[in-house]
């Protein structure tokens, strides 16, 4: 009897060891998510414009950032005939690269928007929100712009070229679909002088505020796509508005 409990011991033992065995060899080579972190540049160039009409506009230069371990990609496509045409509104899958090389894709609830506004090209909408605020942290005056495409135009601190060029993104493509992203640690600037990049700030008085950008805007919690850190997507500008010139008080420190 105590030579069946040894051996029965025996072969417990050894088909632990190699059940376990198997499981780290299961863990070892299981792939792991290489998530984007996106986040804002604190905004720059500031300029007061009036206009014709009698507006006053801020206007102010911002720059999106991928610091992440990953791609930020994304793919739209139209739901019904997944032929992107510039009337159709797009849905929008994030695609994940993962460490041993492999995509993966994640259904959104972010949509795509052909932009006929001088811009004339697709957009994420709301991918980025801007909006002026009192020092005491009160909304007062929103962007005019609620579109953007995400792609390589500004070097952050990245030694790779730009893979997410002009010349594949924020088009439709031979297969009907609208190719969007930015690489790591390369942004996407959005400077001063383009179309809807100010904020309407007629009638405002003169005097010190808050502006603040985000990326990916929490529309729900987290934001709407998958990101290793999703706590550090904003910056900001505290800012003394005169009546034709702005004078920068402060800045948020730029993102590592």
């Amino acid at each position: 009897m105590q030579l069946r409990r040894l051996i029965r011991l025996a072969l417990a033992t050894v088909l632990a060891t190699l059940v376990m065995g198997q499981v780290a060899v299961v863990q070892a080579t299981t792939p792991t998510m290489l998530l984007p972190d996106l986040t804002m540049l604190p905004p720059t160039d500031f300029k007061i414009e009036y206009t014709a009409d009698g507006r006053k506009l801020l206007r102010f230069s911002t720059v999106a950032v991928n610091i992440g371990p990953g791609p930020f990609q994304v793919v739209g496509s139209d739901p019904i005939d997944g032929n992107a045409g510039v009337s159709d509104v797009l849905d929008v899958k994030q695609q994940i690269k993962r460490s041993d090389g492999s995509w993966i894709d994640r259904p959104t609830t972010a949509k795509m928007q052909w932009a006929g506004d001088g811009h004339n090209h697709w957009h994420i909408i709301g991918y980025q929100s801007f909006k002026l605020l009192t020092l005491g942290a009160t909304p007062l005056r929103y962007a005019a712009k609620t579109g953007f495409c995400a792609f390589d135009s500004y070097l952050y601190l990245s030694t790779k070229p730009a893979f997410y060029t002009w010349e594949k993104t924020c088009r439709t493509l031979g297969d009907g679909t609208v190719f969007m992203g930015t690489s790591r640690k390369w942004g996407d600037i959005y400077k001063a002088n383009l179309a809807f990049q100010w904020i309407d700030i007629t009638g405002l008085a003169t005097g010190d505020y808050l502006l603040r950008v985000i990326a990916d805007p929490p529309y729900g919690s987290p934001g709407r796509f998958l990101e290793s850190n999703e706590t550090n997507n904003r910056a900001w500008a505290k800012i003394h508005i005169g009546k034709s010139t702005v004078t920068v008080l402060s800045r948020s420190a730029k993102p590592l």
